[in-house]
């Protein structure tokens, strides 16, 4: 177990581009924080909307935010400038579309106080997902996100900190507007922590609200061009198989399967195996809107929309697995 004061001090680190408004949610919710001992670090990511005057005008639990410029190279550089210009025993990752509830920190360092050396929340969306709109959900599937993420600093140092070089190690072909997010470096550092045999815990007090972003088809298509390096990063992280994959090699869900089943009987001239595909497709899609607390007619309109997606992610994947020569599908 690893000694810890009683009253460690804390660096919360918030990367941020063109969010005023959700920066602005974001620090309310620091401020209304049940532990007070920390510091706001805000890296602004060349934003052109005010956000890094908002963050310099902004006092959080009697201490004025700390203000850094990144010069617009993206969240993970971002991130690491966060945390040299940090100067706590515990780093705190959280991201400017993020809300964390009052007890946020306190029962992050509570687990830290009691020997934990790195932490990861439960992360939820603000509220449930209509048809294409975007949210993080996240808790024991092992991605270790940064919106919710918590290292003691000397675990972070004697790790090295997130790895710059994985995307390009797993061929993430980031597009123009991807480029500088990164990809899985925070997975791979999570699973870097578990495997250095630290004191990892999942607190699932430790709750944080991801906001929820309409439908935006450049950002959409951006996003499932990433997805093809995840058979490389799972060839490095194969804890994922058993933690993110059902049956070790579906990503997410099984609603794929009837994809690759009706382009195997194309392939094989067989309609009538097709035909069968895609009503079974079809049937999943339907019991998952019927799933939800939106009414199903609303929901309906956006099925050949959500069939599209099925495709071009199994054909992301495919491609991402013959790459790196590892299967997930």
């Amino acid at each position: 177990m690893v000694a810890v004061t009683l009253d460690p001090t804390v660096s919360v680190i918030v990367p941020v581009r063109n969010r005023r408004e959700m920066l602005r949610d974001l620090l309310k919710a620091l401020d209304n924080q049940s532990y007070d001992n920390f510091e706001v670090i805000v890296v602004d990511d060349g934003s052109t909307d005010g956000s890094e005057e908002l963050a310099r005008d902004a006092v959080v639990r009697g201490k004025p935010v700390k203000v850094v410029e990144s010069g617009g190279r993206g969240a993970l550089p971002a991130r690491q400038l966060g945390v040299e210009h940090s100067t706590s025993d515990i780093l705190a990752f959280t991201d400017s579309d993020c809300v964390p509830d009052p007890g946020w920190l306190e029962h992050a360092v509570a687990a830290m106080v009691d020997g934990a050396e790195m932490v990861n929340g439960y992360t939820k969306p603000a509220r449930p997902l209509r048809p294409m709109e975007r949210s993080m959900a996240s808790g024991t599937e092992g991605l270790y996100p940064t919106c919710n993420m918590f290292f003691r600093r000397d675990l972070y140092d004697r790790l090295g900190g997130f790895d710059a070089a994985a995307a390009d190690r797993w061929r993430f072909r980031a597009t123009a507007h991807a480029r500088g997010t990164g990809f899985g470096e925070d997975t791979l550092l999570g699973w870097q922590a578990v495997r250095s045999g630290a004191d990892t815990r999942y607190v699932p007090e430790a709750v944080v609200e991801h906001q929820v972003f309409p439908p935006d088809p450049k950002e959409f298509i951006s996003r499932l061009t990433q997805v093809a390096a995840f058979p490389a990063m799972t060839k490095e992280i194969p804890e994922l198989r058993r933690t993110l994959m059902r049956k070790r090699v579906f990503l997410g869900n099984h609603a794929r399967v009837p994809v690759y089943l009706t382009a195997l009987a194309l392939l094989l001239r067989r309609r009538g195996l097709a035909a069968l595909a895609v009503g079974w497709w079809v049937s999943l899609h339907v019991r998952r809107y019927q799933e939800s607390p939106y009414p199903l007619a609303e929901q309906l309109p956006w099925l050949p929309v959500d069939m599209a997606t099925d495709v071009m992610m199994a054909g992301a994947l495919v491609a991402g697995s013959v790459s790196a020569r590892e299967v997930v599908l």
